[in-house]
């Protein structure tokens, strides 16, 4: 197996285009979406490789995230639909290439089938190569597990065995979690080369952010709503302690608002004038309210937070981060030094009274690492040599 990671530019014929295909895209707001999104815009702004971008299933009526005006790339928007309409999506963008397509497919089996089984898109791939395309996998997701008897536990197996077709199928594989590329190893009979990258921001990358006593004292809670709603209707009390400790004068409600009910009475309410709520912002309003805010909240698995944009996000704006436990009654590890760069509720309320001290170095440690090992750059840079034709010898 080989290991795949950021070099120099090898030698070779470089892809005049890239087919992107994902799940969702702008205007709905998806995470894999804006991975995308922002690794087309790396490859277009260092190796001059536009994207062509692929989204399967349609926008949600809700939507409102803008896709960027000029816009350097192309998007198809599909209506689900299996197969079919896919393959005829791709043929089209075949035959309007003079040499061998490059597909990149971000794989999140829940977001190509309702219930984890998209059992059709092997097929795709296959016919995808059949007319000389090169597809490269990059796995945001492998397979679901689950107990006795859930469903996801009568399901795994199918969902293992497409995924493990998928790894066989593609030139490489890449990933973002450290437990996926060591499962990724273990099926790959094949061996494909493989990579470790990390997951960009979603919302920009600044150079040079400002150290946290020259910001507000600002709390952001920023992400889809189902991710903030679980940190409101699970976390409320312990949030509270940690802004009267802090002295933090606001907190930032960044993202659609599904339930405006549902706010009004469990968030604005007990909050008051404290929490304000944003609603869905531009990208680089959404980046000037986080370097101007010193800290960042989300919900998530401790030993999963490389693969979440917004914990990257979080990162990229030199802000400390509040990392609840996903499940609320799960066991999960906490963070346990400085190197993890994210806090428990209880560590926060350790630190000196409205001490700023410690989260900065946390803070400045953070985007040092994800300037290193995470920017959309770095990304471009570990994926771009299976990319490369390479010369006949």
């Amino acid at each position: 197996m080989t290991e795949l990671k950021a070099s120099s530019v090898p030698e070779g014929r470089m892809p005049r285009r890239l087919i992107q295909l994902v799940p969702r895209f702008r205007p709905d707001v998806d995470g894999v979406g804006e991975c995308a999104l922002n690794l087309g815009d790396a490859f277009l702004k260092g190796y001059g490789i536009p994207s062509d971008f692929i989204a399967y299933n349609p926008p949600r009526p809700e939507s409102t995230l803008q896709v960027p005006d000029p816009f350097p790339h192309t998007l198809q928007r599909l209506r689900g639909g299996l197969a079919e309409p896919l393959n005829r999506t791709i043929e089209a963008l075949i035959a309007g290439s003079s040499e061998p397509p490059v597909l990149l497919l971000h794989y999140v089996s829940y977001g190509y089938s309702r219930n984890g089984i998209p059992w059709w898109l092997n097929g795709v791939v296959d016919r995808f190569r059949e007319k000389g395309g090169r597809p490269v996998g990059l796995f945001h997701e492998l397979f679901a597990t689950g107990k006795f008897p859930s469903r996801t536990f009568f399901t795994s197996w199918l969902q293992r065995r497409i995924f493990r077709r998928l790894l066989a199928q593609s030139e490489a594989a890449f990933t973002s979690n450290e437990a996926f590329l060591e499962q990724i190893a273990s099926d790959n009979k094949r061996h494909r080369p493989v990579g470790l990258i990390g997951i960009c921001s979603n919302v920009g990358e600044p150079e040079y952010p400002r150290p946290l006593a020259s910001r507000r004292r600002r709390m952001a809670i920023f992400g889809q709503f189902l991710t903030r709603k679980s940190v409101y209707s699970r976390y409320l009390p312990m949030l509270q302690k940690v802004t009267d400790h802090l002295e933090i004068e606001e907190i930032a409600d960044i993202g659609p608002v599904d339930e405006p009910d549902w706010m009004d009475q469990n968030v604005y309410r007990p909050l008051g004038s404290l929490v304000h709520g944003y609603g869905t912002l531009t990208a680089a309003a959404t980046s000037a309210l986080l370097e101007d805010s010193i800290l960042g909240v989300l919900p998530y698995r401790y030993a999963l937070r490389w693969k979440s944009g917004i914990f990257a996000a979080y990162q990229a704006h030199a802000m400390a981060i509040l990392l609840f436990p996903h499940h609320k009654d799960e066991v999960e590890p906490e963070p346990r030094e400085r190197g993890d760069w994210c806090y428990s509720a209880d560590q926060l309320l350790a630190l000196a009274l409205g001490s700023l001290d410690a989260m900065q170095s946390s803070a400045t440690a953070g985007h040092q690492h994800y300037q290193r090992f995470r920017s959309s750059r770095l990304m471009a840079a570990t994926i771009l040599p299976i990319l490369i034709e390479k010369k006949c010898e």
